[in-house]
């Protein structure tokens, strides 16, 4: 059995010393009290941003940071306020905010681009993760629904849901995916970057039915779907911390150069008297073997500075590291994540040291 407190072979470093790069802005009832798990994507300074920058209105000082920064961090982050009575809930919107490659921030959008407003997600939109193909955007994220507002012991229902866009301001909601993931309440569904051997890979995990709370693989001959699962495609360890620990994606896996990706994924474990801890673990795939999980580690990172132990008292969750993003910057893996639920924060990792190290793994 394996034991949480074993010591990474390769460690991150969180960004800025430790502090929030996104918290929530007060003035705004849609984000004023937590801002939470944001899918990114990195831009390169090309003719592509520039079309942007018009399309964003970005002030000129904004537009040459991000030029000579070389580049822009997309971020879509998942934001709630304060509680809505009727349903006893605080439904979760996406807001836009756009960082240098390094995650300092130099523009945040005042109002949400994705609201909870369509019956497929009236009670959130939730954990989303970007993929890039060509020009357009692909998100999938967690639509939390229910079909009777203002009943809140009416059912709700977990589905994947896609949105589209080419300039993240103008979005195409395509609604729960097509296929047979949906059949079951199901979220952390994260787009792989290529195709492999023709197919177009989604990571998911279903929270019902056999194998729950595993990362399960589905298939698909576009991008957008309809999708067929192919089942796990790996569960998490026991620990002999915890009386519970399940697995789950993070951001869309990095394509590596020879064919293989990188994923980084959580950990959420529980004690057998409730107490929850989330962590971020990662792993080497290579679909072209047998087993595609090569090697993993875990934990990669664990929870130990007070803003992530310690969230928002009603929104935030305590002892929690979470990602839905991850992006190649030089020689490092940037990894921006959220805190405790409540706020967002960067980490980055050496990307040939960690491979080497699962690698080393791989052959033990």
């Amino acid at each position: 059995m394996h034991t949480i407190a074993t010591l990474p072979p390769v460690a991150p470093v969180r960004l800025h010393h430790g502090h929030p790069i996104l918290e929530p802005v007060t003035a705004h009832a849609w984000e004023s009290r937590v801002v939470l798990n944001p899918a990114a994507t990195l831009l390169p300074a090309d003719t592509h941003l520039e079309q942007l920058f018009q399309t964003w209105n970005l002030a000129p000082f904004q537009r040459a940071r991000l030029r000579h920064a070389g580049g822009a961090c997309v971020m879509l982050y998942r934001a709630q306020g304060e509680p809505d009575p009727e349903n006893q809930h605080a439904p979760s919107s996406l807001g836009l905010a756009l960082f240098s490659p390094t995650l300092t921030l130099l523009y945040r959008h005042t109002k949400p681009v994705i609201k909870p407003e369509s019956p497929f997600h009236n009670l959130g939109v939730e954990d989303p993760r970007c993929t890039r193909v060509g020009d357009t955007f692909y998100l999938y994220y967690t639509g939390y629904a229910t079909n009777q507002p203002g009943n809140p012991d009416a059912p709700r229902t977990v589905r994947i849901c896609l949105a589209t866009t080419e300039d993240f301001l103008d979005w195409t909601l395509h609604g729960p995916v097509a296929g047979d993931i949906n059949t079951v309440d199901n979220k952390n569904p994260a787009l792989l970057p290529r195709p492999v051997d023709g197919r177009w890979l989604l990571l998911h995990r279903p929270m019902e039915g056999p194998d729950a709370m595993t990362i399960h693989l589905a298939e698909a001959e576009q991008p957008e779907g309809p999708w067929h699962t192919l089942g796990p495609l790996m569960k998490s360890y026991a620990y002999q911390e915890f009386d519970r620990s399940w697995i789950g994606a993070g951001g869309p896996p990095e394509a590596l150069d020879d064919g293989r990706f990188l994923m980084i994924y959580h950990q959420g474990h529980f004690t057998a008297d409730g107490q929850r801890e989330y962590d971020l673990a990662a792993a080497l795939l290579d679909f072209s073997a047998a087993d595609p999980v090569r090697a993993r580690i875990e934990p990669l990172m664990r929870p130990t500075e007070e803003a992530e132990r310690l969230g928002d008292p009603e929104l935030g969750v305590d002892n929690v590291l979470f990602t839905c993003a991850n992006y190649r910057l030089q020689d490092q893996l940037i990894i921006p994540y959220a805190g405790a639920d409540s706020r967002i924060f960067g980490a980055s990792v050496p990307v040939d040291a960690l491979v080497a190290a699962l690698e080393a793994q791989a052959g033990a």
